[in-house]
């Protein structure tokens, strides 16, 4: 590290720092006025469009009016309200719009003076910058408005790059993204507008190199801006993508449990069954081969399982013909084109002849009908013709156990091997792999089945004995509480209409003194209002209506204000109470556990941001600093510091280092000519500085 420093300071810049602060402040004046003049132009567009809207609610008053007034004698009661309401609609309507329009116009006015007072206290800068921070000029002597012009000439120039900025970034942003993407796109888009800026702030400090100068920073800040907004767009794909994992990973075990416990479940019948069929033990090995076969074959599990049973009442003593039958009626049904319906109507067939040892035409039909040629295969080997086999068939001659020898001959030596390739195609591969999804899936629910029996059980147990009695004795209470609040909640409903529309008295004690003398008064207001209707008032039927409803209303404050109800409420108030203790004292942790895992999803790619790649990270990098020195580190700047290390480098403690740095350090020499400072401070006093703040840079590794 090179410790030989040569400074050489001219002091020239005689700016005062008023003039500094008018013109930090002019910039803030500068930027409030474009954005008061959009404004103003929002409210006045917004003033012209509610002035057509007052035209049209005047005129829809009007409409409103004369309709209501060219109602003859011949109108309803009904048609006089409805036009009458109609016209005070419209000059509720109309009010409205005006009270908006007069407040938008007092908008207009107030911003309109706002941007007069920020004009003029840009004006006012202006002449006293022009004027370079002296006294206004005698009345004989004109203005110096050099710096006006200079001022104004500045302001026209920052608007105008701030404008080609804007539309540069535009611009930018639609090729940019159509060539590269929206991240590219992006990229450049706030990259232009940043310079664009830039050069707009710079050209007011210092037009020319202060132009290029805030081009090139505004530039630099513009592309961190546009790629913050990459890796923000990136860092939500990121977190869409493994949340969505996981939620997928949750939502297949879910899946897979519930198919799994359900086949589980059905096998364990299956197996009941079978053994029953079979013999004990005899069922468990013939539905194991059943598995096997069906995971060889396009044929599914539960399809083979409802041939069996079919096949179980001829060949129930024979389990491994039962398994050479499906297998020759598979590949007949496979070669065919039958479903497995089909199948299991053959496997009937096979069965009634075999048990009751004839081969009747219904029975061969069966397979006939489905374009399996029995008759064929008959005439065939017993050497006849078909009509001589149809003969033989009508007189009963062929025997049952004859015929499903010669159909199992045939169809082994016509159609065997078809479900070993029918096994090939893309629905065969594809009902393999259910049933190999399924067998896994059933280990899933045969293990949960099995243990979760042990659960089941004791809650049978459990709900089934004294502790079932207790639940059904609280639930029947939770019942008739429910009931009697029903039940007083009708009643005061019931007992505050009988008052108002009947005039009957209330139970003593159900109302209170004020809320049964409200109902006394309601009740003689709707006495006269129902003798003003039978007078022909319209007005008093909505009178009488309304009492019916302020009846109600009445009855409902007055049954949730009551005791009862407030017992109530008070219960589910101690109840919330109690939870909320309990869960403070014991559950805080069960209480946490969604609010960790939002809390963990929500965590993106910020901590693999150094390991990225891509011109995103790439800037990101160049701003927070690379963390992998492969050049080595000078200065560690903090505690906790993380950075990746190589093979054949050295770390030195804190102490080791600074011995380290004393004996490789030479002095700092700093030389100054133009010694006229102002404050009173001594060339020794600035050079005392300077080198204080090189030493902390060259110690922090700033400076090299």
């Amino acid at each position: 590290m090179s410790t030989d420093v040569s400074i050489a300071m001219r002091v020239q810049d005689n700016l005062s720092s008023a003039i500094v602060q008018m013109r930090n402040s002019m910039t803030a004046l500068r930027n409030d006025v474009p954005e008061l003049q959009r404004e103003l132009d929002m409210l006045n567009a917004t003033r012209v469009q509610m002035r057509i809207d007052l035209s049209g609610a005047r005129r829809e008053l009007q409409a409103a009016q004369r309709a209501f007034e060219s109602l003859g004698e011949s109108a309803t009661e009904a048609e006089r309200q409805a036009a009458e309401a109609n016209w005070r609609q419209a000059e509720e309507n109309l009010e409205n719009i005006r009270q908006q329009y007069d407040l938008v116009s007092r908008q207009v006015r107030q911003t309109t003076r706002d941007i007069e007072n920020a004009s003029g206290a840009i004006r006012r800068n202006e002449n006293r910058i022009g004027g370079g921070g002296q006294p206004d000029n005698p009345p004989d002597n004109p203005p110096d408005t050099s710096g006006s012009r200079d001022l104004l000439s500045a302001l026209g120039q920052a608007g105008m790059y701030e404008q080609l900025g804007d539309v540069a970034s535009q611009w930018a942003n639609v090729l940019a993204a159509s060539a590269g993407g929206s991240d590219v796109g992006t990229l450049f888009s706030g990259a232009l507008s940043g310079a664009g800026s830039g050069a707009a702030i710079g050209s007011m400090i210092a037009p020319g190199i202060g132009t290029a100068v805030g081009a090139a920073l505004g530039g630099l800040t513009g592309l961190a801006g546009g790629a913050a907004q990459v890796f923000a767009s990136e860092d939500e794909a990121f977190k869409a993508y493994y949340q969505q994992l996981y939620a997928e990973g949750q939502t297949a075990d879910e899946a897979s449990l519930t198919s799994g416990s359900a086949t589980a479940a059905q096998r364990e019948l299956d197996a009941i069954a079978f053994n029953q069929l079979l013999g004990s033990g005899t069922g468990d090995t013939y539905l194991s081969d059943l598995r096997t076969l069906a995971a060889k074959t396009p044929m599914e599990y539960g399809d083979l399982t409802e041939m069996s049973q079919a096949l179980a009442t001829g060949f129930g003593d024979s389990p491994e013909r039962m398994l050479e039958l499906m297998s020759a009626i598979g590949d007949a049904g496979s070669a065919v084109g039958g479903t497995a319906s089909d199948m299991t109507a053959m496997s009937q067939a096979m069965s009634r002849m075999q048990s009751s040892g004839k081969a009747t035409l219904e029975y061969l039909s069966i397979f006939q009908d489905r374009g399996v040629d029995v008759i064929g295969m008959l005439s065939e080997a017993l050497g006849k013709t078909q009509g001589e086999i149809y003969d033989m068939i009508s007189k009963g001659e062929i025997k049952g156990q004859t015929a499903v020898d010669v159909i199992q001959a045939g169809m082994e030596a016509k159609y065997g091997g078809a479900m070993e390739t029918m096994s090939q195609t893309f629905e065969g591969l594809t009902s393999t792999l259910s049933d190999t999804m399924a067998e896994l899936d059933a280990a899933r629910g045969e293990g949960y089945n099995a243990e979760r029996k042990a659960g089941i059980q004791a809650e049978s147990e459990a709900y089934g004995g004294a502790l079932g009695e207790a639940m059904a004795n609280i639930n029947r209470i939770s019942g008739e509480n429910q009931a009697y609040l029903d039940n007083l909640s009708e009643q005061y409903s019931r007992e505050a209409l009988s008052a108002v529309l009947l005039g009957e008295n209330t139970t003593p004690g159900l109302f209170s003194n004020e809320q049964a003398a409200e109902l006394k008064e309601m009740r003689d207001e709707f006495l006269q209002a129902s003798s003003d209707y039978e007078s022909g008032s319209q007005e008093a039927g909505l009178k009488m209506e309304n009492l019916q409803k302020e009846a109600e209303t009445l009855a409902t404050m007055a049954y949730e204000s009551s005791a009862a109800y407030q017992k109530v409420q008070d219960t589910e108030l101690d109840l919330i109470s109690a939870i909320r203790d309990n869960t403070a004292a014991l559950g805080e942790v069960a209480a946490m556990n969604d609010y960790r895992i939002q809390q963990e999803q929500s965590k993106g790619k910020g901590l693999l941001l150094l390991n990225e790649k891509g011109p995103a990270m790439a800037l990101a990098k160049m701003f927070l600093g690379e963390k992998n020195h492969a050049a080595g580190l000078d200065w560690v700047p903090y505690d906790g510091y993380a950075a990746v290390l190589h093979q054949g480098e050295r770390v030195l403690t804190a102490q080791e280092a600074r011995r380290e740095d004393r004996q490789t350090s030479r002095p700092i020499q700093i030389v100054i000519s133009g010694n006229q400072f102002g404050g009173n401070v001594s060339a020794e006093e600035i050079v005392q500085r300077l080198a204080d703040q090189i030493e902390l840079k060259l110690a922090a590794g700033v400076l090299q």
